[in-house]
């Protein structure tokens, strides 16, 4: 990224941020701040007569569900725009049409509703309507269980003070009406609420005979269905005849919409305009050629010494990745941008993800029905996490053949059985504890090209995670993990003290030292004990951090055996007497085995990455590259 400045005249504001600004790679940071100390600075006024037609224009091809067509670059023209009174017909015209289709949906939705009361009222020549209007009786309808209905009708027959008839009988339900005095409903109502009658309240549209009410409601579905559909179709025909005018209206409002949205960054004196912003190294010729045209402005690159008095204005970052790896931008983002000097963790994790989730959940049975799922989140949804997901069955189906496991039966192919022997599961938990312990001197490798980047010597050379922290980590690992069990040290005895004790020296005065290095003087500000206690804690942190980071990846192995584990146990259930297997109980126990660990597994190895490996070199305090250009524009 390139600092760059504009100055040039306060008339030609507007035209020199359509002309070389907009539409092109350009981060905007405030004038204002960056020139605080020069007087006579004030800002722009930032209001944009625009942006509201923009927004209309946008809910327009929202509403009749146009995809506007993307500009060509260069700066659009006003010819044959959009007119204001043009805008507002359409505006009433589509919201008329909306409004008309969405009350004749919901009447459609009532009168189907009405259909389902209809169809299990039969042979009902009395008007319905009067039902509501009878003086000395009430009437309930609704349905009773059927088998409930056949047991207990006898008793409802024979009761004085209700009259029951049945309107429909269905394969559950018995549908029906119960007449009743007013004066002894409450008994009766109890009667049917103890025989789990369920009242159906008919709607007081329903009038007439049960076949008048339902022809009448046939005609109402008819004609709003019918209205419906040439709604659809003339807002189809309005989507058609302005999709041409209206996306040029958003190409060209969202391009002016950027001139003004860039005031709220500019400053001014009386007669100048200043902006200040980044931009990316390989569109600085682009600007230069852009600004050659006009001789009355200048374009100034900050230099780097320059930019070192700005520290409030880090430079944006813009990831720039290899497609095979973008699909694992979203995890590094999650946890925070790479600062501008800092390594872009996304390709480690793009192999170390699929990787880690391969050795804790591989099948190639399983690994089949995650990239099933992940194809259909991506090519169905458009989810990036879809695409994420086809990797890590890449690593289950791989780790699968290592394995021999094809939906947790581990019969029909070769490989390393992880519930072979109890030495096959000592095993699996030493190669994942020493890949594991590998994968963190990584990040301490990679904290140590960031110091370089940066040019931070304590990162280099004297910090947890620098070439002294390697030493030592080394050190702690083949010494503690032989002591509990996990192989040999490659290393004699005196060479691993040696790789312990000067390390922890070097990293318990790395205050002093790194003060000595850079010729700045070092006082003890809390005193020598002070000092001493601080540094104390401080290596208790390191050494335990190194040893907990390492056991930490235990659980990798641990799921290994949990999913040979559970697979095992999905197969006990599924054997039957005759030594066959129950096919139903199979399925059901693979689908919810490969579901629950494809969670846990994810989110296990997410954990991993973040706090064992992240915590180590990546600080993710970058902030994004937000161009204000026509095609990412936002207000």
């Amino acid at each position: 990224m390139k600092l760059a400045t504009v100055v040039g005249p306060l008339r030609d504001f507007d035209a020199v941020v359509l002309d070389c600004i907009v539409g092109h790679e350009f981060h905007p940071e405030s004038a204002l701040s960056t020139m605080k100390m020069v007087k006579g600075l004030h800002p722009l006024d930032p209001e944009n007569p625009y942006l509201d037609r923009l927004r209309r224009v946008e809910r327009l091809l929202a509403l009749l569900d146009i995809k506007a067509v993307k500009g060509t670059g260069g700066a659009p023209s006003s010819d044959g725009i959009i007119t204001d009174e043009r805008l507002m017909e359409l505006e009433a015209g589509v919201d008329a049409l909306l409004a008309e289709r969405e009350d004749r949906t919901g009447r459609v939705t009532e009168d189907e509703q009405l259909f389902a009361q209809l169809k299990v009222l039969h042979d009902i020549d009395v008007p319905l309507e009067g039902l509501y209007h009878v003086t000395y009786m009430k009437f309930r309808f609704g349905r009773i269980p059927r088998d409930i209905f056949n047991h207990f009708y006898p008793v409802i027959k024979d009761r004085p003070d209700v009259f029951f008839f049945t309107t429909d009988i269905q394969k559950d339900y018995v549908y029906g009406m119960y007449m009743m005095p007013r004066a002894g409903a409450d008994k009766v109502d109890a009667l049917f609420t103890s025989l789990q009658f369920d009242r159906i309240r008919l709607s007081d549209r329903l009038t007439g005979s049960s076949e008048e009410a339902e022809q009448m409601i046939s005609a109402e579905l008819e004609e709003n269905r019918t209205r419906i559909a040439v709604i659809t179709k003339e807002l189809s025909e309005i989507a058609a005849r302005e999709r041409d005018a209206l996306s040029s209206a958003l190409f060209f409002f969202r391009h002016i919409s950027g001139a003004f949205e860039i005031r709220r960054y500019a400053a001014r004196t009386e007669e100048s305009f200043y902006l200040i912003g980044w931009i990316p190294e390989t569109e600085f010729a682009k600007f230069e050629r852009a600004f050659s045209r006009r001789e009355d402005v200048t374009f100034i690159l900050v230099e780097e010494e320059e930019q070192k008095a700005l520290p409030e204005f880090t430079p944006p970052t813009k990831l720039k990745n290899n497609p095979v790896f973008r699909p694992f931008e979203p995890f590094v983002e999650m946890y925070g941008l790479p600062a501008y000097n800092e390594i872009d963790p996304t390709p480690l994790v793009a192999l170390t993800y699929p990787l880690i989730f391969g050795v804790m959940f591989g099948d190639v049975g399983h690994a089949a029905l995650l990239l099933l799922a992940g194809l259909l989140l991506w090519k169905l949804k458009g989810m990036w996490l879809g695409k994420a997901l086809c990797y890590c069955a890449a690593g289950s189906a791989a780790f699968g053949f290592v394995y021999g496991s094809v939906f947790g039966e581990e019969s029909l192919l070769p490989g390393f059985k992880v519930l072979h022997s109890s030495e096959s599961i000592f095993t699996i938990l030493r190669v994942t504890i020493y890949a594991g312990s590998a994968l963190v001197a990584l990040s301490v490798l990679l904290n140590i090209a960031n110091g370089v980047r940066q040019r931070d010597f304590e990162k280099i050379f004297f910090g947890s995670a620098s070439l002294t922290g390697l030493v030592l980590y080394a050190g702690v690992v083949f010494t503690v993990l032989p002591f509990l069990g996990f192989g040999t040290s490659p290393f004699p005895s005196v060479a691993l003290t040696c790789m312990i004790l000067l390390p922890t020296v070097v990293v318990f005065l790395k205050e002093p030292i790194t003060h000595l290095c850079e010729k700045k003087p070092f006082h003890f500000e809390e005193g020598f004990g002070g000092f001493f206690i601080s540094g104390f804690f401080e290596l208790f942190d390191v050494f335990l951090s190194f040893i907990t980071n390492s056991i930490s990846f235990l659980r990798v192995g641990a799921y290994a055996i949990a999913h040979a584990s559970l697979m095992a146990v999905v197969y006990n259930m599924a054997e039957s007497p005759g030594g066959t297997r129950n096919i139903a109980v199979l399925v059901a126990g693979n689908l919810i085995v490969a579901g629950l660990e494809a969670v846990l597994v994810a989110i296990q190895v997410l954990r991993l990455e973040y706090y064992e490996i992240f915590g180590r070199f990546f600080s993710g305090a970058g902030k994004p590259y937000k161009p204000l250009n026509s095609e990412t524009h936002q207000s």
